[in-house]
């Protein structure tokens, strides 16, 4: 059972009794490849209307840009909901792990809202792309990204033309998005002069206010020859990825291999293990769904060392508590989700930096540790989010297992003795054992009051 729970933190968000019962019977390998398939089948969700919102023309009327701009608000505001909620199985149930690997792709390869320019159709192309491609091959990830809009204008791709090259996205998509500065080894992974020409190659597409996607114009396109890691020629944006993933490939393998195994394993990565992960994607023509299948049913990540030792993201420990607390209605707490993983530390679509979210001891911090405890008390007051959980333990009438049940759920490590009589006193408040009644009218305060205490304990931060 703790085998199983633990697979389904790291994969997902939360805790799913029914799926944890499920995974225990399946084992890890068959439970891994059923969550990969799940997540595979989810598909896409619709398309929303204002996806594909374009500016409005010069001759329109002030209504026309006003109802323009609100729809605009509207789709901002969406788009993380509908992040929200797909994290939650709100409309595939079963899945999360595709949501988990979309926005750890929005870590390693971020955009800034302030980039959108207030517009949702880049937005959701942008994250569409991270979601349609999360358990696919890296390289399209890459490929996709550097063309949408929202990060054409966040990192001055549409300011690269012939002539007067900007090297800041050549910069970031070696440093950042694809190798790092070094190898394994510690080696230099590439060279100013590499930085240089692959910037060349990079140049031709533009951002147009009236077009959903980026647009390519020929005279803004430096056609002459570069040479990118010893590759030579009139290369352009398709061909330079193609060298950078050919050129590169070990380097490669072993950044993506990193940032996998710091997402579901451990944040100071295992350099063996990465290695031999490394070599599943090698392999795999950098296809991350065999890579996650060989990570998440390996041996070393059911490990004791592995097992509850990672502090969760501020939106995983946000997510997490309506997952486990309304796993059938949560629609009604996404906007506070959201709210509450901001104030933590994680807004969606808005990275501290290029570099996107710290990860580790970095996500606890005199505000935002505080503010995770705020958050908790917040999601756990909220109707009767509560006691339905209570009510929906094996044996809701006995205060014993109530507490040491709600602890196993929440909790990814046993808490103490003394932490476990400290709740169950919050629960009983003062009344004898046998007269604890999940039914009666003080039941829902008390409840709230010991999930709350569970949900303080330096414990619940792990997962």
């Amino acid at each position: 059972m703790a085998r199983a729970a633990h697979l389904w933190r790291r994969a997902g968000f939360g805790l799913d009794a029914e799926q944890v019962e499920r995974l225990t019977v399946e084992g890890a390998q068959a439970g891994v490849r059923r969550l990969v398939r799940n997540a595979i089948e989810a598909g896409e969700p619709p398309r929303p209307s204002w996806a594909d919102l374009s500016r409005p023309p010069r001759s329109a009327s002030a209504a026309q840009r006003r109802e323009y701009e609100e729809a605009n608000r509207l789709g901002q505001r969406e788009a993380r909901e509908h992040l929200v909620l797909e994290a939650l199985g709100a409309r595939h149930p079963g899945s999360p792990l595709r949501e988990r690997l979309a926005l750890l792709w929005h870590s390693v390869i971020p955009v800034d809202g302030s980039a959108t320019g207030g517009r949702s159709h880049r937005v959701h192309e942008y994250w569409s792309v991270l979601r349609r491609n999360a358990l696919g091959r890296y390289d399209a990830i890459v490929r996709e990204v550097g063309l949408t809009q929202a990060m054409l204008v966040y990192l001055n791709g549409n300011q690269n033309r012939s002539g007067q090259p900007n090297e800041n996205y050549a910069r970031e998509l070696l440093e950042l998005f694809t190798m790092g500065i070094t190898d394994l080894s510690g080696a230099p992974n590439y060279t100013q002069q590499d930085i240089t020409e692959l910037s060349r190659a990079l140049t031709g597409w533009t951002v147009s206010g009236t077009l959903l996607e980026a647009e390519f114009v020929d005279r803004r396109f430096d056609d002459s020859d570069k040479t990118v890691f010893g590759v030579s020629g009139p290369l352009d944006y398709d061909g330079a990825i193609d060298v950078i993933f050919s050129a590169r490939r070990r380097p490669i393998a072993e950044y993506v291999a990193s940032r996998l195994y710091r997402e579901f394993v451990h944040d100071t990565p295992n350099t063996q293990v990465v290695a031999e992960l490394a070599d599943v994607l090698e392999g795999a023509d950098f296809v991350v769904m065999d890579a996650v299948v060989a990570l998440l049913s390996s041996a070393h990540f059911f490990s004791d060392g592995v097992m509850g030792s990672k502090i969760k993201g501020a939106l995983e420990h946000s997510v997490g508590i309506v997952a486990t607390l309304a796993p059938s209605d949560p629609l009604p707490h996404a906007q506070r989700t959201i709210r509450n993983g901001g104030e933590a530390g994680q807004s969606p679509f808005n990275p501290p930096d290029v570099s996107g979210w710290d990860t580790g001891r970095r996500w606890l911090d005199t505000s935002t540790l505080p503010a995770r405890w705020l958050n908790s008390d917040d999601l756990i007051g909220r109707s009767t989010l509560a006691q339905d959980f209570v009510r929906s333990l094996p044996d809701p009438f006995d205060p014993y297992a109530v507490v040491a049940d709600s602890a196993q759920i929440l909790v990814a490590v046993p808490i103490s003795d003394a932490d476990g009589g400290q709740a169950l006193e919050i629960l009983l408040a003062g009344i004898p054992d046998y007269e604890w009644d999940p039914t009666a009218a003080t039941a829902p305060g008390r409840i709230r009051s010991m999930l709350r205490f569970l949900a303080r304990l330096p414990e619940f931060q792990l997962v």
